[in-house]
């Protein structure tokens, strides 16, 4: 864990006034949270019609040729939340600090990651994409469709880099607001471009990738012009851009968390779909298809309180505010279990609305994915509160730890899914995840009351 400097003199009387110290917690994690939140929900609702459009217009093959190929994917997305929350957390504990010149620093070296990363997976992306899938078992119509998605996602992957990254950024810039709007218009875009190129155009997989890289790139593209512009303090210039190997190991080292909890998606959705294809059927996992889509709604939102109190969290524990950390952690894992709790009480009272959504009225996948939504979700709460635990942990610096709980969650997962179906088959590939997480979070509990010992003491 890097140590967290005292701010003096004018630095420190720049940090007692600002409002991250000085307003009340619940005002501030609104003011932050209800912005991002939405713009999470927002990105649910998008992800959402996504799966409709494949669901409805490209039917079972669509869909199990999506479940295979976005866990692959989705290495773009954890490289993005790495760099963004790595670089938004020392962002937001230097200015905590009063070192903006810093700040700045990292920043200008953070857009330059995502600009080389960007590069790297295009060209590795592109000429291993079909070779992934076949280990993973892909074939005939399924794996032509996949391909198809994979290739075109990796082409234009720098844009989901820059747009996960600097959404993150923005939102630590005091722009939460604008974050939701950029994100709404993405939505929008992707859902214009997800009925043209599908619908109007039969390009299957390959438009649905389509609309969602130009969509990311509208997107990354307006979060970018605000650090090119007036408008902040933080501005992007090339020098600030110059690599600093001490920079780009810190942002490194603080994102891991990130891109071990968006690795662990991959992992879980890329186990999923193995194991159901060894114990089950490809209904299988057309169904968990259908129990995915709806847990990335529930997903997100738990991401969206996560993001939201990162800058609070993060300026606070760099002004060695720890009494106003705890309380905003506090009210993050109470607001997460309140969203879980409804999020259940729906599900269980309605999963076969979630799957005619995604899939129409399918005979076939209805009761196989209604029964997997039953096994599946009891651990939805679970799931958030170790989103918000790595959050925090991340958030003040403890990269370590935040590691290690991510790190371990993958381990442990993996075991058990193992064991789980080869004892009880299809059931135990459904009740897996649920069961590690509940593991893990009274792991969890046990390291935060130490770590929340050492902030007070």
């Amino acid at each position: 864990m890097t140590q967290v400097v005292q701010p003096t003199g004018e630095a420190a009387a720049a940090t007692s006034e600002s409002p991250m110290v000085n307003e009340p917690i619940n005002k501030l994690f609104w003011r932050y949270s209800i912005p991002t939140i939405l713009s999470m929900l927002v990105t649910g609702i998008y992800v959402t019609i996504d799966g409709m459009f494949i669901g409805h217009y490209l039917g079972e093959v669509g869909l199990a040729g999506m479940i295979l190929a976005y866990p692959i994917a989705a290495i773009l997305y954890a490289i993005g939340a790495t760099l963004g929350m790595g670089g938004a957390a020392l962002v937001s504990i230097h200015q905590g600090q009063g070192e903006p010149h810093i700040a700045r620093k990292i920043l200008g070296n953070t857009f330059s990651l995502c600009l080389i990363s960007g590069a790297i997976t295009t060209i590795l992306g592109c000429y291993f994409s079909r070779d992934i899938l076949l280990l993973l078992g892909a074939q005939g119509e399924v794996l032509s469709s996949a391909d198809d998605y994979l290739f075109w996602y990796f082409a234009l992957g720098t844009f989901p880099i820059v747009s996960m990254a600097f959404t993150a950024h923005l939102r630590n810039d005091g722009r939460p607001g604008f974050v939701t709007f950029v994100l709404i218009l993405g939505g929008v875009l992707n859902t214009i471009l997800d009925w043209l190129l599908i619908v109007v155009f039969p390009y299957g997989l390959m438009g649905a990738a389509i609309a969602t890289m130009i969509s990311q790139a509208v997107t990354g593209a307006l979060c970018l012009q605000h650090f090119f512009s007036s408008r902040t303090k933080l501005g992007i210039n090339l020098e600030q851009m110059k690599l600093k190997w001490d920079h780009c190991i810190n942002i490194i080292r603080v994102g891991i968390p990130s891109f071990l909890m968006n690795m662990y998606l991959t992992v879980v959705l890329t186990l999923h779909n193995v194991a159901f294809l060894k114990v089950g059927t490809s209904l299988h996992v057309a169904a968990y298809s259908v129990v995915s889509y709806t847990e990335a709604f529930f997903y997100l939102l738990f991401e969206g309180i996560a993001f939201g109190v990162q800058p609070i969290l993060s300026f606070n524990a760099g002004a060695k505010r720890f009494d106003r950390v705890k309380q905003t952690l506090k009210m993050a894992f109470s607001v997460t279990l309140i969203c879980a709790a409804l999020g259940l009480v729906f599900i269980y009272s309605v999963p076969q609305l979630f799957v005619y959504i995604f899939a129409g009225d399918n005979s076939l996948l209805t009761p196989i994915a209604t029964e997997g939504m039953r096994w599946y979700f009891w651990g939805l709460p679970m799931e958030g509160m170790l989103l918000i635990g790595a959050s925090f942990f991340q958030a003040i610096n403890y990269s370590k730890e935040a590691s290690i709980l991510t790190g371990a969650k993958l381990i442990l997962f993996s075991a058990i899914l193992y064991v789980f179906a080869w004892a009880f088959g299809v059931t135990g590939v459904w009740i897996s995840l649920a069961t590690c997480s509940t593991i893990l979070v009274v792991w969890m509990a046990w390291v935060m009351k130490r770590t929340n010992s050492k902030l007070m003491a």
